[in-house]
């Protein structure tokens, strides 16, 4: 395939394959036979295996019940709220749109780029959760968690066997932000992924504390750099010392402390970011 690529293709230098699983519902990836490394970022999961009561046992369950019935309590008192997963084209471009608000404004106060700020990757995303609602038991779905008529945090999930995983998620920074509707959205989340027979929660790339309290599985994705041409080994090079870089900042809590207080203060932004590890 690779040979291919590169005789019909000759435009193309490198093949890059990132954060790959090294299984899937125990089936090793194949892929992993070719010269790889380890990607520079951790990811969490937690295990559903025995159901939710199993799993509240294991991450503080008495405490979160009651700081779930708190948060709603915090809701109604400002006026309704409804757990909603995108089952029309509307309701996809409605959670959507405001997700990348969300993010936006998230984003520019980190002083980082908006991944989500291009017309041509927001135009995907929405092909992506609309054509799925054509499958039976669609591959990627929207939830939202709205109060008083207003969305406070949307999900964006995948479907992989026996693991869900969200791939992406945000909340509005507004009144209700200090309520943490991200953490009560994913209670109702990995609830229902329980009661539809999930066996992995996963939280997807990256270490932060808001996982650290659901998960107890830690996994190492590894990455697959293939150059095709003299140019594409240069870059592979380049790259591989760039995730090394990448771990080593990651993984050093006073240097990745001091990263992004200059990132914050490159866009005059002084406080830190709730949440700031998720980039």
């Amino acid at each position: 395939m690779l040979a291919a690529i590169a005789k019909a293709r000759r435009d193309i230098d490198l093949v890059a394959l990132e954060r790959l699983l090294p299984d899937l519902d125990g089936v090793a990836n194949p892929l992993s036979a070719l010269p790889h490394f380890s990607s520079p970022n951790l990811s969490l999961a937690a295990g559903l295996v025995g159901g939710f009561d199993a799993l509240l046992t294991r991450v503080s369950g008495k405490r979160r019940r009651k700081k779930h019935r708190s948060q709603a309590r915090k809701f109604e008192a400002v006026g309704s709220h409804r757990r909603i997963e995108a089952r029309t084209a509307d309701e996809v471009n409605r959670l959507l749109d405001a997700f990348f608000e969300m993010k936006e404004f998230r984003f520019r106060k980190m002083g980082i780029a908006n991944v989500f700020g291009e017309a041509e990757v927001r135009a995907f995303f929405r092909s992506l959760f609309t054509e799925a609602l054509q499958e039976e038991n669609p591959s990627f779905v929207l939830h939202g968690l709205e109060v008083a008529g207003k969305l406070r945090a949307v999900t964006g999930s995948s479907r992989s066997g026996k693991r869900l995983i969200c791939e992406f998620g945000a909340i509005a920074e507004d009144d209700l932000a200090h309520t943490s509707p991200g953490d009560f959205l994913f209670f109702d989340n990995i609830q229902e992924a329980c009661e539809a027979g999930f066996e992995i929660y996963d939280f997807s790339v990256g270490d932060e504390p808001y996982k650290r309290l659901w998960c107890d599985v830690e996994t190492q994705h590894f990455e697959v750099l293939v150059p095709l041409t003299l140019k594409g080994r240069a870059l592979a090079l380049a790259l591989r010392h760039g995730a090394r870089l990448k771990a080593f900042i990651k993984h050093s809590p006073t240097v990745w402390k001091l990263t992004k207080l200059l990132r914050r203060k490159a866009v005059g932004q002084t406080a830190p970011v709730a949440g700031e590890n998720d980039s």
